[in-house]
């Protein structure tokens, strides 16, 4: 797989392997669902080899070329998803699974996925559970995303991440919120428990 190509190039690939032919822009609307192939894309596709488009005369003709052939038989792996956004990893997470189905290849990863420090799941615990950056959270609803990080370890990771600007954990003001979970939710620190921590500035 080309780095070059995006999640749309490489469905309009897919699409014209399908279709198997040279076709109009007007008979692929007709065929998938409004998709056309225009510009930029198409001259992105032809410079790269895999796409030839007669352009003589309009509604343009595409088909897939022998180097885009060849692309589309050979496996493809899914790499650098921190590179990417959220929604382009899904999109390609798809394309993926699903041509490599088409090959009949069981789906596989280029490399795993990174393994993430404590102080990142615990941001991504946060966000799961906070409406926005910067919300108090109770941790009673932190540690149950973390079932497999014992009490003390997480503590102490919730410790550390004071020194970030954007971290803070405080002991619930109101006191008669507290009760049996809360108290064995909180960690203890500066000589207080804290029960509510807030990641992002507001």
């Amino acid at each position: 797989m080309s780095d070059e190509l995006t999640p749309t190039d490489y469905s309009i690939l897919l699409l014209l392997q399908i279709v198997d032919r040279e076709i109009s822009n007007t008979e692929l609307a007709k065929l998938h669902d409004g998709v056309r192939l225009v510009s930029p894309t198409y001259e992105k596709l032809n410079a790269l080899g895999y796409v030839v488009s007669n352009t003589e005369r309009r509604p343009y003709r595409h088909r897939l070329s022998t180097e885009g052939a060849k692309l589309l038989g050979e496996p493809v792996l899914l790499a650098d998803e921190q590179k990417r956004s959220g929604r382009d990893n899904l999109l390609w997470t798809t394309i993926v699974a699903l041509h490599r189905k088409i090959l009949g290849m069981p789906a596989v990863r280029a490399t795993p996925p990174p393994a993430r420090s404590l102080d990142e799941r615990v941001r991504a615990a946060y966000h799961q559970v906070a409406d926005q950056p910067g919300d108090w959270v109770d941790l009673t609803a932190i540690r149950p995303q973390l079932p497999d990080v014992a009490k003390g370890e997480l503590d102490k990771a919730l410790e550390k991440m004071l020194d970030a600007p954007d971290v803070r954990l405080d002991p619930e003001v109101h006191r008669h919120r507290i009760g049996k979970a809360e108290k064995e939710a909180s960690v203890r620190i500066g000589g207080e428990d804290r029960h509510k921590l807030a990641i992002g500035l507001r």
